[in-house]
């Protein structure tokens, strides 16, 4: 006499378990990573569009011997929050150079944008000839 199976053994059935948590728990933490990954790059990207973003408007002002005081002290030189990031925060540093033989003037402009989700704090450098 044969018998027919008609249902899985308590063994496949926990075979089965088993396996499908082992496949949600790696999707579980690769999704989690992907997520942080995803938020520090945005953060990144906003942070080097508010530093280009000072560096184009120091550029363009063409009052060139007030840089430093305009854009480098007061409370423009260091900024705190941004439409979306409030911890984000941007500090301009200008140098001027008048030194050297012959006689040069130049200006070295750095912006520095810190954020807590950031690794690393982005920083855009130019040298500005004198006009």
């Amino acid at each position: 006499m044969t018998q027919t199976r008609r249902g899985f053994t308590l063994v496949e059935v926990l075979l089965a378990v088993v396996i499908l948590v082992l496949i949600t728990t790696t999707f579980a933490r690769f999704s989690t990573e992907f997520t942080k990954g995803m938020t520090g790059s945005s953060i990144r990207v906003v942070s080097a569009g508010v530093a280009q973003d000072r560096l184009e408007l120091v550029r363009a002002d063409p009052r060139y011997p007030r840089l430093a005081t305009l854009y480098a002290s007061g409370a423009g030189a260091d900024t705190t929050g941004f439409s979306g990031f409030p911890r984000m925060r941007r500090i301009t540093t200008i140098v001027r150079d008048q030194s050297g033989s012959p006689a040069r003037d130049r200006t070295t402009v750095t912006v520095r944008v810190i954020d807590p989700g950031l690794k690393d704090t982005v920083a855009v450098t130019a040298v500005i000839a004198s006009p």
